[in-house]
């Protein structure tokens, strides 16, 4: 707005006959009236910019600009007269100008300067466009500041309010730009350029100030002064360059800060260091929030045993214990008793290093688990009634080998009792036959109890419970219940159960489940082939602490493509099949630390294997352990 006022003063000085509007003072250099109206046309641009005005203003402005100031210097440079200082009308006044056509030749390298750069910004101004403009101001502003000193030298090259002018075109374009940050810190790139143009453009007026004082070009005073600017310059540039990658960095790094601080916060992990030699502990902003301990509240290990669950702080104690002397990294997980009697869960790992002085120091985060492990318990009891489900769905199937298991005993228990009343209604009474055929009641009896048991086990719904588990006799069982219906598949079951077997630890029922799953499939598998249908079921160690169940059939196999699918929910092979058989199967196994697999045998067939942990008191040369 003061350059568009500025223009339009002179050019109101031009048109009403008023000599010290372009002048100022009789002895100074007038303002040319192109110069006048390119302030006009230039506060018009810069102000429209400023303002977010239309495009086509800035355009319409800057165009006229720089034609004007093309102009110019073509007329300096050729040394012809293209008339521009006539294009806005005849001159009234009658004023000395420099060379006929008008500006000077500093004011017309500066407005082509300026009329390129405003014309090639944006109405939104992007980054590049801002360092060009921002580069163009500089040198602008440089070249104003050095006529205006020049004045105090003796040099006048151009009419002094132009200087003026210059100067603040150069700080309204400057103004201009900086709102627009151009690296991580808002400090303009092109800052150090401008600094070394206006000490470079103030060492010439200087220097040109000189000469017109009698000194020649490269005497002492004058050649000291050029190389004392051109020093200046360099230095004072990269000052600012090395002011401005400080800020950048620091602005990098507060940007970087918050970033991780907001990391943490999603992710609900904190990081923490701990000083073993003096147990200094230093926590993240999130650790504290996990803690909910106040930051001003030094921290210490008494300081998180107040928040660690009771049942948890021997392991936690044994750990850091441990960490203080082997100095190499740990991983833990422990419960954490909250201020409100709420329960957290939190997973640790810590990464052992050395400071310069050979301490020992951890480095390690924190991450609150809590949904986690409610998302795992409400995994496990939706996997659980799934589970039973299949049970169901699966003994269904069995319906006619239950009724034959309960019905041969039941069957015994009334021809026994039929015969024992026999005997003791003989004359005499057969007393020895009668009790012996009692005790066979009670044993038929006894037949029929532990079938029912053995369904009300699997039928039962209940949370799982980890046991040590004889697999030979829950696969002995198995094979007990479901012996009529793979007879009447005619399967000729060969069980392969190795003598002296370990334990593991599991929950029996659903390892019984697995084992009944796989016999089933192995039979369906058998049941439309035309040979043997032999289905082989073995036991052995594994190795490395594990057991191995094998299921053998002489089925149909699966393709190889549908290998991958084997274990898919709702995947089936089988007409009328659920397809959850084989899935809630390996998630059983998979909840038991363990791996459930398949293969096509080399002949006909497959063979579907499974293998867990021992249970502890099985595990050669390692203690029994529980968790907290």
């Amino acid at each position: 707005m003061i350059l568009s006022a500025l223009g339009l003063t002179v050019l109101v000085g031009w048109y009403a006959h008023a000599p010290a509007l372009i002048q100022i003072l009789p002895a100074l250099p007038p303002m040319t009236r192109n110069a006048a109206a390119s302030f006009l046309l230039c506060g018009v641009a810069v102000l429209t910019l400023a303002l977010e005005g239309p495009r086509w203003l800035v355009v319409a402005s800057a165009g006229l600009v720089s034609g004007l100031s093309v102009l110019r210097v073509v007329e300096i440079v050729f040394q012809v007269n293209v008339g521009v200082n006539e294009i806005l009308g005849p001159s009234y006044i009658n004023t000395s100008l420099g060379r006929r056509g008008g500006m000077a030749p500093l004011t017309a390298i500066s407005f082509t300067i300026a009329s390129l750069g405003l014309l090639l910004t944006p109405k939104a101004l992007s980054t590049r466009s801002a360092q060009w403009l921002g580069l163009n101001a500089s040198i602008i502003t440089a070249f104003g500041l050095a006529a205006s000193l020049g004045y105090w030298g003796g040099v006048r090259l151009a009419a002094l309010h132009t200087a003026v002018g210059l100067t603040l075109l150069g700080f309204g374009m400057l103004a201009l730009v900086w709102r627009v940050g151009t690296d991580p810190a808002p400090t303009p790139r092109w800052l150090p350029v401008s600094v070394a143009v206006g000490v470079v453009a103030g060492t010439l007026g200087l220097w040109r100030a000189l000469i017109l004082d009698g000194y020649a070009p490269f005497a002492l005073l004058p050649t000291v002064v050029l190389v004392l600017g051109g020093i200046l310059a360099l230095i004072f540039a990269w000052t600012v360059h090395l002011a401005q990658h400080g800020h950048a960095q620091a602005a990098a790094l507060r940007r970087s800060q918050a970033f991780l601080a907001e990391a943490q916060r999603l992710s609900r992990t904190g990081s923490f260091a701990w000083r073993v030699a003096t147990d200094e502990i230093t926590l993240s902003d999130e650790v504290y929030r996990i803690f909910q301990l106040d930051r001003a509240v030094p921290v210490t290990l008494a300081t998180i045993d107040t928040r660690v669950h009771a049942d948890d702080i021997p392991g936690l104690h044994e750990i850091i214990g441990g960490a203080r002397i082997a100095g190499s990294d740990f991983e833990y997980e422990h419960r954490m008793l909250m201020p409100d009697q709420s329960i957290k869960y939190l997973h640790l790992v810590a990464h052992a290093a050395r400071d310069h002085a050979g301490r020992l120091e951890y480095i390690g985060a924190i991450q609150d688990v809590t949904q986690r492990r409610v998302s795992e318990e409400a995994l496990s009891k939706a996997r659980s009634e799934l589970a039973h489900v299949a049970r169901v769905t699966t003994l269904g199937a069995l319906t006619a080998s239950i009724a034959h298991e309960v019905n041969q005993p039941l069957s015994g228990i009334v021809t026994n009792a039929s015969t024992c009343l026999r005997m003791l209604a003989a004359d005499p009474p057969n007393v020895e036959g009668a009790r012996e055929t009692a005790r066979r009641t009670i044993r038929d009896g006894n037949r029929a109890s532990e079938v029912i048991t053995r369904l009300r086990a699997l039928f039962t719904k209940k949370e799982p419970a980890a046991e040590s588990v004889d697999l030979n006799e829950a696969t002995r069982e198995v094979i007990a219940l479901s012996l009529s219906e793979l007879q009447r598949n005619r399967v000729v079951v060969r069980a392969e159960l190795t003598d002296d077997l370990p334990r593991v630890m599991g929950d029996r029922v659903q390892l019984q489940q697995v084992i009944l799953n796989l016999l089933l499939n192995g039979s369906d598998a058998m049941r439309g082939v035309d040979r043997p249908r032999e289905l082989m079921i073995s036991t052995a160690p594994d190795g490395d602490g594990r057991v191995r169940l094998v299921v053998q059939d002489a089925g149909v196999g699966f393709t190889p493509d549908g290998a991958d699918k084997l274990f898919d929910a709702f995947y089936t092979t089988k007409d009328g099949g659920m397809g959850i058989g084989l899935s809630v199967s390996r998630s059983i196994i998979d909840s038991h630390r363990g791996r459930l697999w398949a293969v096509q045998n080399d002949g006909p067939g497959a063979t579907f294997s499974f293998s867990i942990p021992l249970a502890p008191d099985d595990v050669v040369g390692t203690p029994a352990k529980t968790n907290a």
